[in-house]
Order: C-alpha cells, then sequence, then structure tokens
C-alpha cells in the first residue's frame, strides 16, 4: 500500500470549527475499520445538525479526540497523525523523530544495496536526505511512502 497523506491538513489554527471538518475530509480518503467508519458517520451526523453552540462544546471536543484516534490509525508506518513537533497549529501526518531508532529493518544509501531476494522492510536515506521506505519481496521493492 502506498500512502499520499504525509504532512499537513490543516494548518494556523486549532479552532474545533476549522479542524473537524478537514480532519472529516481526510478521514473519508481512507479505508477505515467498520468501527471507525461508524464513528466517522456519528461525528459527521453530529456536525451536520450542530447548533451554534456545538464548537465550543464538550461533544466538539470529543469528537476531535475520537477525528485524532481514527486518523492516527491509518498513519503511514513510522509516522503518528497530530501537531507538527516545530509547529502546534500545523496538523497532519508527521514522521516520527526517533525513526532511527525504532527501524529495525534493512538501511541503504542506495537501492542497489538491497540484496537479491531480500524481504522485508528497506529505509532507503540518499545523499540529500531524501528518505523513503520500501517492502521487499523476494527482491522486489514497493514504495510504502517517501519524503523529497
Amino acid at each position: 500500500m502506498k500512502y499520499d497523506n504525509i504532512g499537513s491538513i490543516s494548518s494556523g489554527t486549532l479552532r474545533p470549527e476549522d479542524l473537524i471538518p478537514a480532519m472529516i475530509w481526510e478521514a473519508k480518503q481512507h479505508h477505515l475499520s467498520r468501527e471507525y467508519r461508524n464513528q466517522l458517520r456519528r461525528i459527521i451526523s453530529r456536525v451536520a445538525n450542530a447548533a451554534d453552540d456545538y464548537w465550543e462544546s464538550d461533544d466538539a471536543h470529543y469528537d476531535m479526540e475520537e477525528l485524532y484516534n481514527i486518523l492516527e490509525s491509518v498513519a503511514p508506518p513510522y509516522f503518528y497523525f497530530g501537531a507538527h513537533p516545530g509547529d502546534g497549529a500545523d496538523i497532519g501526518f508527521w514522521l516520527c523523530e526517533g525513526i532511527d531508532e525504532i527501524f529495525e529493518g534493512l538501511r541503504v544509501n542506495d537501492l542497489s544495496e538491497v540484496p537479491t531476494g531480500y524481504t522485508g522492510e528497506v529505509l532507503h536515506v540518499n545523499d540529500h536526505g531524501n528518505t523513503s521506505l520500501y517492502r521487499a519481496v523476494r527482491g522486489r521493492l514497493y514504495e510504502v511512502w517517501a519524503i523529497v
């Protein structure tokens, strides 16, 4: 599976009336579990039928928390959903800062270094710092995500 959802989905605001619609839109772009689809439907229904005071209510904050959980469940491997480490008002999918410590697969500087027939994860970091994660199956590489 290739992930296209890397980076910001909302920036410059933490207001529920801005974040909730952006998070709903993003969640609708993914294949969710039945449980998360049902939660998303309930949230969409509450938002559609919400009174003006909804955005300041505990319900809105609870819905935002559920949306965070839904989106965290679809984050690419070695990514998290939440605030950017350098900007708390930039919400999206971000590479874990400790990937160097948690990645246990094969690390290469050049894809030609992947052994013939290798199966597993391959983290390719080139001399410019571009980083890509591949899934290798018997030597065939499938890109999972890339940060260029």
